[in-house]
C-alpha cells in the first residue's frame, strides 16, 4: 500500500485505508477563544486537469483564496500540506513510497475538496512562509490516487506573516469532531462562506455533497469505496475543505438550491485506520 492513501481524502476505498494508524499525539480539543482579526485573502487560482495541476509557483503568505477549476475528466481536489523541519518535495515524495504513518513534519492546511469536471470550487485558509505541496489524493476508477499519476505540484509561500491575522469573516461555521459534523445553524438557501473548525483530536475533512433523488450520504460512502466508483454517482461532490489538522480552520464558498445535502469525512482514523465515515462521520441534511 503507497502511503500516499494514508490521508486519501475523498473517495479512497476502505481496502486501501485499512491498517493506516497516525503516529501523531493526540490534540487537545480547540478552546473556544475568540478567532483572529478577519484578512482580505489573496486569491490564487489552481487548474486541475487529468493529472496536472497548475497554479504558480510562489504565492504570499497570509490568508489566501484557493480557486480549484477542474478540467480534467474526472474528480478532483486541492489538498495544502507544509512541510515543516527544512523538508522538501522531495522528501514528501520518498516519504509516500514507504508504508505507515505519515511524519511529523508534513503539515495538512486544507484547500478545496473534490468536485466534479467542469465545477469549480474556492477555499481559504492562512499559509505560513515555507515549503508547500499540493496534491489530489482521489483515486482513478482503476484505484491509483492521482498523486500517483504525478498530480502534485510544489511551491513556495513567502513574504511577511502576521500570525494575527485570520481568515475572512464567514456567514456559516461547522464543527470537525470526533465524529461528527456540528453546524452552528441549519444553512439556507443562497450563497455561503462556511468556516470549518477541526475541534477534534485528530485530522478532519469536509466533503460537501449534493445528493441525488432518493439518496443519502451513505449510498455515495458506497459508491466511493466498497462500490469502486462503478455506474452514476448518486450524489455530486461540490467541494468543502480537505484535510486540517486539530485545532486548524478554514473556509469555503457554497451555493445552495433548495434539496438534499450531506456531508462526510474519509479520512483513516488513528486508532483502527477505517474512514471517519466507518465511525459514524456522515451527516444528511435538507436545504429549505
Amino acid at each position: 500500500m503507497s502511503s500516499s492513501r494514508r490521508y486519501g481524502s475523498l473517495l479512497v476505498p476502505i481496502l486501501l485505508l485499512a491498517g493506516c494508524k497516525s503516529d501523531r499525539p493526540a490534540a487537545a480539543p480547540a478552546a473556544s477563544a475568540a478567532p483572529a482579526p478577519a484578512a482580505t485573502a489573496a486569491p490564487v487560482t489552481v487548474t486541475a486537469t487529468d493529472f496536472k495541476l497548475d497554479m504558480p509557483d510562489t504565492i504570499p503568505a497570509g490568508s489566501v483564496t484557493l480557486h480549484l477549476v477542474n478540467h480534467g475528466k474526472e474528480l478532483h481536489q486541492a489538498q495544502v500540506a507544509r512541510l515543516d523541519g527544512g523538508k522538501t518535495p522531495a522528501d514528501f515524495e520518498a516519504a509516500m513510497k514507504h508504508e505507515g504513518p505519515p511524519p511529523a513534519w508534513v503539515k495538512y492546511v486544507g484547500g478545496p475538496n473534490g468536485i466534479a469536471p467542469g465545477q469549480e470550487a474556492s477555499a481559504t485558509t492562512v499559509l505560513a512562509p515555507g515549503s508547500y505541496v499540493m496534491i489530489c489524493f482521489i483515486p482513478s476508477p482503476d484505484g491509483v490516487p492521482h498523486v500517483m499519476k504525478g498530480m502534485i505540484q510544489p511551491f513556495q509561500v513567502t513574504g511577511t506573516f502576521d500570525a494575527a491575522v485570520g481568515l475572512p469573516a464567514a456567514d456559516d461555521t461547522v464543527r470537525l469532531a470526533d465524529y461528527t459534523f456540528a453546524p452552528s445553524h441549519p444553512l439556507t438557501a443562497g450563497r455561503h462562506v462556511i468556516r470549518v473548525e477541526n475541534v477534534a483530536q485528530q485530522p478532519h475533512e469536509l466533503v460537501l455533497l449534493q445528493l441525488g433523488p432518493g439518496k443519502a450520504v451513505a449510498d455515495f460512502a458506497r459508491w466511493a469505496t466498497t462500490g469502486g466508483m462503478k455506474g452514476p454517482p448518486p450524489a455530486m461532490p461540490l467541494g468543502g475543505v480537505t484535510v486540517i489538522e486539530p485545532g486548524a480552520s478554514g473556509t469555503f464558498t457554497a451555493d445552495l438550491a433548495p434539496g438534499n445535502y450531506g456531508l462526510m469525512c474519509f479520512v483513516p482514523d488513528a486508532k483502527d485506520g477505517k474512514p471517519h465515515l466507518v465511525h459514524g462521520m456522515m451527516k444528511d441534511f435538507t436545504v429549505d
